[in-house]
C-alpha cells in the first residue's frame, strides 16, 4: 500500500519534468527553477500524503457493510430492483481521510452503477448508501471492497482492499399468482379437494348446471324430473373441487445459458418456473421440479403449500451456482490455483511453494501444478478450506434469519461417484464463496439424451402428474432418437399433459446495432433454429405439442401450448 500519482498529480509531474527538460536543453534558469518548485511542491504533497497509508497499514481504517430488507413481500431481493447496501467507514487514526471511490468485487450478476465516496473525519464513523441492482436470480456473494483514498489536492492516491464476504439470496422476477395457474384438465385424477373447480363426467359431485342431452353424455347423468318438465331430455352438469400435480423439468444446459446476464433463456425459465410455483401454492395444487442437463442435477418431489413452494424456488436458485467436475470447465491445475488467489485476497494465506522438493520426495502427490506452472501445497490448501466451509456452516446455523437454507451448506446436490474428494471440498468452497467457475460448453455424444430420459424417469417415478412442462433449448435430444423417444413415451403414458416449451433463438437473441450486426443476428438465428428442427420434428411425429417462447412471454404461452379445456376454469 505504497502512494501513486493520481491522474492529476502524473499530469503535473510530467508538465513539470518538460519544463525542466525544455528549461535546462534552452539554459533558461527561470523555467528550470519554476520546474523545480513544482516538484519540490510535489514531494512535499507526497510526504504529506504518506501517514494514510501508515494507517491503513496499522488498521486504523474499518469498513463494514450490510443489506436491509428489500421492497418486496417479506423482505425479499429479486431481480431488476435495486436494493441499497448501507458502508459504515470508521476512521480510527487522527487525521481526515477522503474516500475518493469504493469499487465493491462482486458476483457476476450483481451491479454497482456508482462507486460511493465518503470524507470521514478523524475518529468518526460515516455512513454512505449504494444501490445494488441484481440481474439474475440465485446466490450471489459480495466479496470485499477496495477503497481509493486520495489527498485534498487530488494528487496522489492509494488503494487497499477490505475483505468482508456477504451472501445473498435473489429471488426472481415477481409474477402475478393469478396468472400463473396452470389449466386442470378434464381428466385429471382426484387427489384431494382443492380449489380448481373442473366439470367432468360421472356421478359425484356438486350440481352445477341442467343442460340439453349432447351426444356423447352418458344416460346416467340425464334429469327425468326435469326431462319430464320440460319435454326434452335435461342432464346434469357436475364439478369437482380437486388438486393437480404439475412436474417442471427445466433444462440448465449451456445452451440455456447463451447471451447477457438476465436476459439468458434460464433467466426466464426460472422466472417461469418461480411464477408457476406460487400459483401452484396459491391453488393448493402440487408442484414439483427436476433440474437436468447430462444428468439430474436437482430433483424436487412433489408438494403443495407456501413453504414447498419457497423450499422449490431456493432449489431453483442454486442452478447457477453449478460446481461440478463433470459439468464445469475447468482443469484440477485451474480450480486449485483459482482458490488459491481467492484464499491469497480474501484470507491473506499464501500457498504457493517458492522452492519446489526433490524429484523423488513423496510430498509431490500433495503438490498441484497451476496452468502458469505455479506450484501450490494441495494439503495446505484442502485443510484450510475445510476449517472455513466448516466456520461458514456453523455461523450459517447460529445466525438467524440466515440468507441460505441448511442444505447449502452441506453436499445437498445430485454429485456423481468416483470423485476427488480434495478437489471437492475446494468445489464446494466455490460454491458457497461465490467463485464462479465457467460451464462446460461440449457434452460427449448422446449424454444430453440421456439426462432428459434420467429427468422423466425421476419425475414421473411414482407420480401420476396431471400436466409435466418441459423447458429445453432440445440441444443433443436428438443425438440418440431411441432414448429420447422412449422418454418421450413414459412421459406421456404417465401425465395428462405434456407440453416443450422452447427458446426462440430469434427472440433471444440480443438487438443489433448495425446492418452488417442484424445480418450475423439472423445468420445465428437460423443456425440455432435449425439445430432445434431435427428434436423439434421427433416431438411432433410422438404427438408432444411443442411452444416457442420468448423473454417477455409469461405462462399464457404455456395455457396456450397445454389447451385449455372448454369445461375448465378456475375457481
Amino acid at each position: 500500500m505504497i502512494p501513486r500519482l493520481a491522474p492529476r498529480g502524473a499530469l503535473i509531474a510530467a508538465s513539470a519534468l518538460l519544463f525542466l527538460l525544455v528549461g535546462a536543453l534552452r539554459s533558461t534558469p527561470p523555467v528550470v527553477a519554476m520546474a523545480g518548485v513544482v516538484l519540490g511542491l510535489l514531494l512535499a504533497s507526497y510526504l504529506a500524503f504518506f501517514p494514510t497509508a501508515i494507517l491503513l497499514r496499522r488498521k486504523k481504517i474499518e469498513l463494514s457493510w450490510w443489506v436491509p430488507p428489500g421492497e418486496q413481500p417479506g423482505g425479499a431481493l429479486t431481480v431488476d430492483r435495486p436494493f441499497a447496501l448501507h458502508l459504515a467507514f470508521r476512521n480510527h487514526g487522527a487525521r481526515t481521510l477522503r474516500v475518493l471511490r469504493t469499487r465493491v468485487l462482486t458476483s457476476s450478476a450483481l451491479e454497482l452503477p456508482v462507486h460511493p465516496s465518503a470524507t470521514v473525519p478523524a475518529g468518526r464513523q460515516v455512513e454512505v448508501t449504494a444501490q445494488v441492482l441484481a440481474r439474475a436470480a440465485g446466490y450471489q456473494v459480495l466479496h470485499g471492497a477496495v477503497l481509493g483514498l486520495g489527498d485534498w489536492l487530488g494528487l496522489f492516491e492509494v488503494e487497499a482492499y477490505f475483505p468482508n464476504p456477504v451472501a445473498l439470496k435473489v429471488f426472481p422476477r415477481n409474477l402475478p399468482s393469478r396468472q400463473v395457474a396452470l389449466a386442470v384438465p378434464a381428466s385429471a385424477a382426484i387427489a384431494e379437494a382443492g380449489l380448481h373447480q373442473v366439470r367432468r363426467r360421472g356421478v359425484a359431485g356438486e350440481l352445477r348446471e341442467l343442460r340439453e342431452h349432447a351426444h356423447g353424455d352418458p344416460f346416467k347423468l340425464i334429469a327425468w324430473k326435469a326431462t319430464a318438465r320440460r319435454g326434452k331430455l335435461m342432464v346434469r352438469d357436475l364439478e369437482n373441487e380437486l388438486v393437480s400435480t404439475q412436474l417442471l423439468l427445466v433444462d440448465v444446459g449451456v445452451g440455456m445459458r447463451t447471451g447477457a446476464l438476465g436476459t439468458q433463456p434460464l433467466d426466464w425459465a426460472i422466472d417461469l418456473v418461480s411464477g408457476l410455483a406460487r400459483g401452484a401454492a396459491g391453488g393448493a395444487d402440487r408442484v414439483g421440479l427436476v433440474a437436468f442437463d447430462t444428468r439430474v442435477t436437482t430433483h424436487v418431489a412433489p408438494g403443495a403449500g407456501h413453504h414447498h413452494a419457497l423450499a422449490l424456488i431456493e432449489r431453483l436458485l442454486d442452478a447457477r451456482a453449478v460446481v461440478d467436475e463433470d459439468l464445469t470447465d475447468v482443469t484440477a491445475g485451474e480450480l486449485v490455483a483459482q482458490v488459491a488467489r481467492y484464499l491469497a485476497h480474501q484470507e491473506g494465506v499464501d500457498v504457493r511453494i517458492k522452492v519446489p522438493p526433490a524429484i523423488d520426495d513423496p510430498r509431490w502427490n500433495l503438490i498441484q501444478a497451476g496452468p502458469d506452472g505455479q506450484l501450490y501445497d494441495l494439503a495446505v490448501t484442502s485443510r484450510l478450506v475445510s476449517k472455513l466451509v466448516e466456520v461458514m456452516g456453523r455461523d450459517a446455523r447460529r445466525a438467524k434469519g440466515a440468507k441460505a437454507p441448511a442444505w447449502w451448506w452441506t453436499r445437498g446436490r445430485e454429485t456423481p461417484r468416483g470423485v476427488d474428494l480434495q478437489h471437492e471440498l475446494l468445489r464446494q468452497f466455490c460454491r458457497l464463496r461465490g467463485i464462479e467457475l465457467p460451464y462446460r460448453h461440449l457434452a460427449e455424444h448422446g449424454r444430453r439424451a440421456a439426462g432428459f430420459a434420467e429427468a422423466v424417469g425421476r419425475a414421473v417415478d411414482g407420480v401420476r402428474p396431471d400436466v409435466v412442462v418441459v423447458l429445453s433449448d432440445l440441444a443433443g435430444l436428438a443425438e440418440d432418437e431411441a432414448t429420447t423417444a422412449r422418454a418421450i413415451a413414459r412421459a406421456r403414458r404417465a401425465a395428462g399433459q405434456l407440453v416443450v416449451a422452447v427458446p426462440s433463438p430469434d427472440r433471444f437473441l440480443p438487438d443489433a446495432e448495425t446492418e452488417l450486426g442484424d445480418r450475423v443476428r439472423a445468420l445465428a438465428a437460423r443456425d440455432l433454429a435449425q439445430a432445434q428442427q431435427r428434436a423439434r420434428h421427433l416431438l411432433a411425429r410422438r404427438g408432444v405439442r411443442v411452444v416457442e417462447v420468448g423473454p417477455t412471454d409469461g405462462p399464457h404461452a404455456l395455457l396456450g401450448g397445454l389447451g385449455r379445456s372448454p369445461r375448465a376454469r378456475s375457481a
